[in-house]
Formats: structure tokens, sequence, C-alpha cells
């Protein structure tokens, strides 16, 4: 029996909820090759991240920070109350248009007004928010679904979403940041010195609009999206076995893929020697970058072909 697996997220054309898109896909694949078996896992950042974890959460607390919100408050709220509860706390956040610096988030985390994290109280609030994570034990780990900084000529704040700089910067805030942030949590000490040393510099920091920055200064980690979701999700186990992996993604082209969560997915196929076919609606990859970044074919819909015929076709090329 030919096993196929079929993973990863979907926002392309048509109105396509990750796991509709994921079982239109696989219904293509039976329908393509009878008798084959076809398992869907969701898999990526954004709403991706909230079906892909849905069967972890007896082992951990998750909070999602849309990319399109404003304040990361509410998140910051919410996260204080999943403290009290102990074990693991996980916070997704991407690359959004409206970086709030992660400000919201700790005012929200401590349950405080925005004034007592601006100005020279920002220090205070973060070694506030560093003892109550410290006091609670809990492991707080932001799960990086971007890896641009806080701060930097290629961070959230100088970069925009569709890769445009963003021309106009706040001086004084930056400053602030670099100063605040700077040996950052004050119980650890790094024994050396590097960009990564400083959280607001770190891969992935800018995640959530600055949420990641925060949550490495007060004592958590950043863990990219794919790292994480390959620990928590049964990855590894379905893909043992497998003759053949299908991968949704909304656009394969560089440099968005850099932003995606598509090579943890082709790396653990990669090491297990399966093949690797992209379905999306559009691709501009060269085959020197689809050999990068481990595809073996793509099969675009350009918006007249539905995820079931692709699914179909893939069977027909693939399993024969």
């Amino acid at each position: 029996m030919k096993r196929v697996v079929v993973a990863g997220h979907w926002d392309g054309e048509g109105d396509h909820p990750v796991g509709r898109a994921l079982d239109a896909i696989r219904r293509g694949v039976l329908a393509g090759a009878k008798g084959a078996s076809v398992l869907t896992l969701p898999f990526g950042g954004g709403p991706a991240f909230d079906e892909a974890v849905a069967p972890c959460r007896s082992s951990a607390s998750f909070v999602r920070v849309p990319t399109e919100e404003a304040s990361s408050r509410a998140f910051g709220e919410r996260v204080a109350q999943l403290l009290r509860g102990g074990g693991t706390v996980v916070v997704e956040g991407g690359h959004g248009p409206y970086p709030d610096c992660g400000l919201g988030f700790l005012a929200g985390l401590l349950g405080a007004d925005d004034s007592t994290v601006q100005g020279s109280s920002l220090g205070e609030a973060l070694t506030r928010a560093e003892g109550l994570v410290r006091e609670t034990g809990v492991d707080l780990v932001c799960a990086a679904s971007t890896a641009r900084p806080l701060l930097g000529l290629d961070s959230v704040l100088a970069v925009g979403p569709d890769l445009q700089p963003i021309r106009r910067q706040e001086r004084a805030l930056t400053a602030l940041l670099t100063r605040a942030f700077a040996h950052r949590p004050l119980h650890r000490r790094p024994l050396l010195a590097g960009p990564d040393t400083h959280p607001a510099r770190a891969r992935g920091s800018g995640a959530g609009g600055g949420v990641g920055g925060v949550i490495a200064a007060i004592g958590g980690r950043i863990v990219p999206t794919g790292e994480l979701l390959a620990q928590l999700t049964p990855l590894a186990d379905a893909l043992d076995g497998a003759n053949l992996v299908i991968v949704a993604e909304p656009e394969l082209s560089s440099p968005l893929l850099s932003e995606s969560t598509l090579d943890s997915v082709t790396g653990a196929a990669a090491l297990r020697a399966l093949p690797v076919v992209g379905v999306t609606p559009r691709s501009s990859l060269s085959h020197f970058e689809r050999a990068q970044w481990g595809l073996h074919g793509v099969f675009e819909t350009k918006g007249s072909i539905t995820l079931e015929e692709a699914g179909r076709r893939i069977a027909r090329t693939w399993l024969r």
C-alpha cells in the first residue's frame, strides 16, 4: 500500500481553511491512487498553527498573536493567566504590519497601564516580568513565524511584510529599546558576545511585532515555528514508512520562503530519502531553487485547477 503525507498550510486562492485544503488534496490522491493511505498534517504559522497544535493542548498552552493586530496587550494578558498553571506556554507570532515592539504584551503580562512600559520605566517593567516568569517556573516560548529581529536593518521596524523598506524611523524608540533590552535577562550572563546576546537583535525577536524580543528579555526562549512544530506534531512518525510527501504552500517564491516552515518538512523528508512535491497557486522558483528547498516537483494550480484535481494528478505521476 502506498502511503502519502500531505502537510503544510494554505491561504492561497479560494476560501480554503487549512484543514479543508489539505483534505481536498487527500481526496484527489485517493482518487488517483486506489488503495493509497493518506495522512494530512497542518503545519505552519498563523491559522495553520492553531490547527497543528490542537492535539498538543494537553501538554502545553498556546497563544497566537495574529499578524493584523496593532496591539499585543490582550495576548500578554492571556499569557499572564496561563502562567499560574505552570508548565509550558507557547506564543506564536509572525511579521505583521503594525509592530508595537511587544510593549503592549509586556504591559498586559504585568496587568499594568501602558505608561508603565514607556520611557525610563521600561527597564523596571522588564525586570518585574522576568521575576514573574522565574517565580512561576514556566517555560515561556515564542514560536517565531518570522526570522526577523526587533531591531536592526533587517528588522520588523525597518522592513514591512511586503519586504519594502519602512522609511520613517522613530530613533528615540529604537535607542530606548536598545538600552532597555541590553544585558537581558538579568539572571543570565552569556559567555560570548554577539548579536544573539541582545534579545531585540536575536533571530525571531520581531515575531508578534516584538513579542519574541520581550519573551527572550524576560527569561523565555525563541524557537522557529517549523522547528517547534516538528517536535510537537507527529511529523517524524508520519514520514516513517511514507512513499511521498506533498507540501501545500501559499506561494513558492524567494525570499518569502525564508519566512515559511517549508524547510522543516522537506528537511525531515530528506532524512528519509522521500520525494517531496509542492502544491501552490504560483511558483517563481528556478530548478536550482527547488532543489535548494528540497522540492522534487512543483504543481501550480494557478487558480484554474482545484486542489482535489492537483492531488489526483500528483498521485498519477508520482505513485505509479
